[in-house]
């Protein structure tokens, strides 16, 4: 009897908390949690509705008290790290944010050595995890690495193979889906690693921006616009992330009200993009470039990107190019952060250029 109480308080709890409730969720799971102190699920929901709340250190707090009673419940080590990392306790959170490797089953290569920055010298093959923009992000990191004398290869995204060749010259760049041969290397480790063997040197990375190729059909495309004058704006504005997309995503024209359709030109970055949305953009009096193939030629957006005056997007992986070539970015974010993006800052540690607006 008691513990299908404790069940029904716990389904009420996550319920509320989808529809929006918050505080009658968390009043809801502190009674639970005050009734039947045992129950590790418990303080696993507590700490999610106070990610949602933004009460990063109680969440961490919750998540604790779950893994004291359930010490191999991944899905709490994975957001506890998250949570830290969050508020920038990086050496805690980055332990915890392992947990990524089972949630997301991202191990790879176990049979190779992990790779540390004390290992003796041989060849490193460091492997693409996550999203293309992850891995974009994780790679601003990746200068540190020059000063050890080993051998690297970069398995990536292949449509980032000719931007990570291109900028990374004293990496042997591999594109994901290649046959790689694990007897060949050494060391292995996840590009998210980065993160852990070199969050200290964080403030090092302002200086680093990449370069986008020369590519013809988008000087084509632009020429008019720039022999003009015309203020080139690059939008994005739809996420396909499966749980937090909606709420990342904006109605397009939302994040234009302030531009002049009689001086800017609208360079579309936006892949799967609904025709209605183009539409809308035309019949507020902008001129919207938008031939490319905005999912697969990546090469292409990183040159658009690079042509552009500004940047207006979403948090997906426009983002994180435009941050990384060092274009002049405004972000918007929902008022739930993603510990990419800091808590309090409206800059980016990963990206100075990026100026970070919330709705």
């Amino acid at each position: 009897m008691q513990e299908q109480d404790l069940i029904e308080r716990q389904k009420k709890a996550l319920n509320l908390a989808r529809e929006g409730h918050l505080e009658a969720a968390l009043d809801t799971i502190n009674q639970a949690v005050r009734d039947y102190k045992s129950s590790s699920l418990s303080y696993f929901i507590k700490g999610r509705i106070h990610d949602e709340l933004l009460e990063y250190e109680a969440s961490v707090a919750s998540y604790k008290e779950c893994l004291s009673r359930d010490k191999n419940n991944k899905k709490a080590k994975f957001y506890l790290g998250l949570a830290l990392l969050t508020l920038e306790q990086f050496d805690e959170g980055c332990r915890y944010y392992e947990a990524r490797h089972e949630i997301e089953k991202l191990k790879k290569f176990g049979a190779i050595k992990k790779w540390f920055p004390k290992s003796s010298r041989g060849k490193v093959l460091i492997w693409a995890e996550q999203g293309i923009g992850d891995e974009i992000m994780f790679l601003q990191l990746i200068r540190h690495l020059e000063e050890f004398h080993h051998e690297f290869y970069l398995e990536c995204d292949k449509r980032l193979h000719g931007v990570l060749e291109t900028n990374y010259p004293w990496l042997n760049v591999i594109s994901r889906g290649t046959n790689i041969i694990p007897t060949e290397f050494e060391y292995q480790f996840p590009v998210g690693d980065l993160l852990r063997h070199f969050h200290k040197k964080i403030p090092e990375i302002f200086p680093l921006t990449l370069k986008a190729n020369d590519v013809s059909e988008v000087n084509l495309s632009l020429e008019k616009y720039i022999k003009r004058g015309v203020s080139l704006v690059g939008m994005s504005w739809l996420s396909m992330n499966a749980e937090y997309g909606l709420r990342r995503s904006r109605p397009v024209d939302s994040l234009c009200k302030h531009l002049n359709p009689e001086n800017t030109a609208i360079v579309n970055l936006q892949y799967l993009v609904p025709n209605e949305d183009i539409e809308k953009l035309r019949s507020l009096g902008f001129d919207v470039i938008d031939q490319f193939d905005c999912y697969n030629d990546i090469n292409s957006v990183f040159a658009l990107i690079s042509k552009c005056n500004k940047i207006i997007t979403i948090d997906n992986s426009v983002a994180h190019f435009a941050g990384a070539l060092g274009i002049e970015t405004e972000l918007w974010l929902p008022a739930l952060q993603n510990w990419r993006w800091g808590l309090e800052s409206d800059k980016s540690y990963w990206y100075p250029n990026l100026s970070i607006k919330h709705f």
